[in-house]
């Protein structure tokens, strides 16, 4: 069934007297509960289009569609909704506040869901049960993924925005976290969208 819908999506960005097209007439569609990769060198545009597909930027021209309504038509209020109530983010860096333990940081996403999923049991599912009361600094890089993955995915989003999610770990872990990402796709049934430059 389909959850995204971009038809002839194009997005210009002008500085000085040059236009430079981010995208330029895009159609793609998206699955629920498919895992999709966007992948491509710096200056390609992947940012641009998974900036234009959670609502933080709009398209210059063409339709996008989340769940068969036109989300590019949204108001600033209406997009804050649409982003809380479907949306997870997990970035490159983790984005962890330093001073709560991993359960208080992934709480936080709890608090932003209206049917979160068990927190306990999304920390077993991502290795960090026994780890639930340690500080950030007290992490491996690779852990302080997960509790990030933890965190995005605890507010039961029905799509999961991943920029870069292995950029700051070495090759073996950032296919742990790879593996992981495939894990929650096959359990909760979470559309992924991963926006990488490296194959």
């Amino acid at each position: 069934m389909e959850l995204y819908k971009l038809e002839k999506v194009s997005k210009i960005y002008h500085v000085a007297n040059e236009k430079t097209h981010a995208l330029d007439h895009i159609d793609l569609n998206i699955n629920k509960g498919e895992i999709v990769v966007i992948l491509g060198p710096s200056g390609s545009g992947k940012s641009t289009m998974l900036n234009i597909l959670s609502g933080i930027d709009n398209p210059t021209s063409g339709k996008v569609f989340f769940d068969n309504k036109r989300i590019d038509k949204l108001n600033e209020k209406e997009l804050t909704n649409y982003r809380k109530d479907n949306l997870g983010f997990i970035f490159q860096s983790y984005n962890l506040i330093a001073n709560l333990n991993v359960l208080e940081n992934v709480e936080l996403g709890k608090e932003l869901a209206k049917e979160p999923l068990n927190i306990k049991d999304l920390l077993e599912l991502v290795g960090l049960k026994e780890h639930m009361k340690k500080y950030p600094y007290q992490l491996s890089g690779g852990q302080m993924q997960r509790v990030a993955i933890a965190r995005a995915v605890v507010k039961n989003p029905s799509v999961l925005f991943c920029d870069e999610p292995t950029g700051a770990l070495d090759e073996k872990t950032g296919k742990i976290v790879l593996s992981l990402l495939q894990e929650i796709n096959q359990k909760y049934h979470t559309t992924i969208i991963i926006v990488t430059h490296n194959p």
